[in-house]
C-alpha cells in the first residue's frame, strides 16, 4: 500500500493510550513512505517501531524530517526497538551507532536481541551489552522459541501441543492484537499474516470493524510460537499470550 493509503486507513481508528500502532516487518524503513506515513498519522494515535535500522537512506530521511515527540511516549520501554542479529549484523558497531544518533537526536530507543542458546550467539551478545552499556543505548534480551539441539526453549504451558505438531485440532481462538498485513489485509494471528492465510478483513474497508469475537480455526498444533508462548503485555506483566484460544477438540 502506499503512504497515503496507509495514513487513510490508519487514520479511521481509535486506540488506547497506552496501546500504539506498531510499524514492524520485514523492515518498516524500506517503505518509501514511510517518513509520510509517521507524519500522517492524527497526533492521538501513537507510535512504536520495530526495526534492524539498517538502511541508511531511511534513517536519513526520518531524523531530519520526523521530530521526536511524535514518538516518544510514557512506556515501560523504548517506542523505538531495534533488532540486534548477530548472524546478520557481526559485532553490531554499525547498528549501535545508528542507534545513538537516534538517542542524541532526543528519541527513546533501545536494543533487543533474542537469547538464542548457540555459543557463538551468546557471545556476540554478551559484547553487545558491553557496546550498548558504553554507548547509554539500553539493551534488553528476549526470550527465545523454538527448538536448539532438540531442547524446547520458551514457556507455551497455557496451550500444550500448540505448534510444531504434525497433526492439528479445532479451536476457537481470538487475537489480543490488531494484525495487518502489508497490503492491508487483517489476521486473526500471527500464523495466517505470515502464511497470508484467511484474512478476516481489510483496514482498506471504507466501514472497517472487527469484531473482538472467539472465531473457529482447524489449525491448533500450527500455532506461531511467538502467539501462545507466556510473555510479558504492554505493561511488562508477566503471564501474557496474544490469542486466547478455547474449545479445543
Amino acid at each position: 500500500m502506499t503512504g497515503k493509503d496507509w495514513i487513510n486507513s490508519l487514520n479511521k481508528l481509535d486506540s488506547k493510550e497506552d496501546v500504539p500502532i506498531t510499524f514492524s516487518g520485514g523492515e518498516p524503513f524500506l517503505h518509501p513512505d514511510f517518513v509520510e506515513i509517521i507524519n500522517g498519522l492524527k497526533p492521538e494515535l501513537k507510535i512504536d517501531i520495530l526495526t534492524n535500522l539498517t538502511f541508511k537512506p531511511g534513517i536519513k530521511k526520518f531524523l531530519e524530517q520526523v521530530k521526536p515527540e511524535r514518538i516518544n511516549r510514557n512506556s515501560k520501554y523504548p517506542s523505538i526497538r531495534v533488532s540486534y542479529h548477530p548472524e546478520q549484523m557481526g559485532d553490531g558497531e554499525e547498528v549501535v551507532k545508528n542507534a545513538k544518533m537516534f538517542k542524541d537526536a532526543g528519541f527513546n530507543i533501545g536494543i533487543y536481541s533474542v537469547l538464542h542458546p548457540s555459543p557463538s550467539q551468546l557471545s556476540a551478545i554478551n559484547q553487545m551489552q558491553f557496546r550498548c552499556l558504553e554507548a547509554g543505548i539500553p539493551f534488553r534480551l528476549k526470550e527465545f522459541t523454538g527448538t536448539y539441539n532438540g531442547e524446547l526453549y520458551g514457556n507455551y504451558s497455557k496451550y500444550p501441543n500448540s505448534f510444531m505438531q504434525e497433526k492439528t485440532k479445532k479451536c476457537k481462538c481470538k487475537t489480543t492484537e490488531l494484525l495487518m498485513g502489508p497490503d492491508g489485509k487483517v489476521y486473526r494471528c500471527h500464523r495466517d499474516l505470515f502464511s497470508e492465510q484467511n484474512p478476516i478483513g481489510s483496514i482498506t474497508e471504507e466501514k472497517f470493524d472487527i469484531q473482538d469475537i472467539h472465531r473457529d480455526c482447524i489449525k491448533y498444533g500450527q500455532c506461531h510460537p511467538c502467539d501462545v508462548k507466556i510473555k510479558t503485555n504492554h505493561k511488562q506483566e508477566l503471564g501474557h499470550t496474544s490469542v486466547d484460544i478455547k474449545d479445543i477438540q
